[in-house]
């Protein structure tokens, strides 16, 4: 029996807050929280405030959840149908080394990696845009001090340019906004080296 089982499981493995809200959220309940908006340049696809939206970053990002990556990459997919066919290029937004080496993995990467089938080319480039400072996290921090600290912190790697060939659409994707300060400083830094008939789209999950 399933239950008896869980409980065995949940005694050796207490699982967390976030999980524990998850366990039985479905794909199409968690689509509901698709409530997409854009706001100085950058669109976010849900409300952290929502439970469940909260709880699946969390588990996403500190967690190790794969269930947490695939709920938040149902409503990536959505945004992703919803937009005009274009050959596009996804970026996720670059980890320090040392933090990269801390969590053993990039939380953006994961849920992009988990999003269903789109009915255009949208793939994935891990090293085009890359974050060479470590930096304190942005919660950590008040919206003038988030600022300051994202100032220059991307750099290109230009002999990865080539990934942006024929390509028509470029989509930074971030979990969390707050003041923007992140990506916005990812489109200044890959700006530049776009064709002017390129479109950009900065994109978080949450805000």
């Amino acid at each position: 029996m399933i239950y008896p089982f869980r409980l065995i499981l949940d005694t050796i493995f207490p699982p967390t807050k976030s999980q524990l809200l998850l366990r039985d959220v479905t794909f199409e309940r968690f689509a509901c929280w698709y409530q997409p908006v854009t706001r100085s340049d950058i669109t976010h696809l849900s409300y952290y405030h929502h439970p469940e939206v909260q709880a699946a970053i969390t588990a996403c990002k500190f967690e190790h959840s794969y269930q947490g990556a695939k709920l938040l990459a149902t409503i990536f997919s959505l945004y992703l149908e919803n937009l005009p066919p274009k050959k596009t290029l996804l970026i996720a937004i670059p980890l320090s080394t040392i933090r990269q080496q801390k969590r053993g993995f990039n939380q953006v990467e994961r849920v992009i990696r988990a999003r269903t089938t789109t009915p255009y080319r949208a793939n994935l480039c891990t090293t085009l845009l890359q974050k060479p400072f470590h930096t304190q996290p942005q919660t950590t921090l008040n919206r003038t001090a988030r600022l300051n600290n994202m100032k220059n912190v991307f750099t290109v790697n230009k002999k990865d340019l080539f990934y942006l060939k024929d390509i028509e659409r470029v989509i930074i994707c971030d979990d969390v906004t707050t003041t923007g300060a992140t990506l916005k400083a990812a489109k200044e830094a890959l700006k530049p080296h776009l064709p002017q008939t390129t479109e950009l789209i900065c994109l978080a999950w949450a805000h």
